[in-house]
């Protein structure tokens, strides 16, 4: 039987590790951060999804590190640059048990001036927040065609400037990122060095969520997939 792991303490771990390279504009940041971590292993223990959300009037506000540190601790991730609508609901829909974890970085050129001919992707983002909301396209050739239900439940993580739509910005954990003061240090992230330490953090918390499905359940009940 695998010794109980201290969930408390791993996510005291996992704080820290963001707190080495990433400076969040409040405490509470931190906290709303790892919890969404967490919650990613968990996605198939709920019924909905917050998106997270880490935005900021400015470049250099470290938006895009702070994405680069979840891709480390999050499960099936699935950086989404340049993936169309129709890749992401067919990755969705994929091999069972591995759900992605999708990061969109520069979200803004999908809701900002540009963002004209995402409206797929739009979509995509505002139906997955909720179990069983299946988006509806055709399939096949020509006269052949078949329509499909395609799920889009995954936990999604943004970066980008300015803000969301109302319809996404209401469903996500905001972070509103901003420029470190001179006083704030944080380390270098170095993919080749840092990258690993992340790994082993994600594989304790996937071993972890395994340990604590049944007490977030309930007796008698288990995590579902679509």
């Amino acid at each position: 039987m695998t010794d109980p792991i201290d969930g408390a303490a791993l996510l005291d771990e996992v704080e820290a590790f963001h707190r080495r390279f990433n400076v969040f504009p409040h405490e509470a940041a931190y906290v709303a951060v790892v919890l969404w971590d967490a919650h990613a292993h968990l996605i198939d223990c709920f019924e909905s999804t917050p998106r997270l959300a880490f935005l900021s009037p400015e470049p250099g506000s470290g938006k895009s590190r702070a994405l680069e540190i979840v891709e480390t601790l999050v499960p099936n991730p699935m950086a989404a640059v340049d993936a169309s609508a129709a890749a992401l609901f067919r990755a969705v829909a994929g091999v069972e048990g591995k759900r992605p974890t999708i990061l969109f970085d520069e979200i803004d050129t999908i809701f900002g001036p540009k963002a004209g001919e995402n409206e797929q992707l739009r979509g995509f983002i505002n139906a997955g927040h909720r179990r069983n909301r299946p988006m509806f396209r055709c399939v096949g050739d020509g006269a052949n065609q078949t329509v499909q239900a395609f799920h889009s439940y995954a936990a999604v993580a943004v970066a980008g400037l300015g803000s969301l739509p109302d319809t996404i910005r209401d469903r996500s954990v905001n972070i509103r990122m901003r420029r470190r003061a001179r006083n704030e240090k944080i380390e270098s992230y170095r993919t080749r060095i840092h990258e690993k330490e992340g790994f082993a953090l994600r594989d304790r918390l996937a071993a972890w969520a395994e340990q604590v499905t049944e007490r977030i359940m309930g007796p008698g009940r288990t995590c579902r997939t679509e």
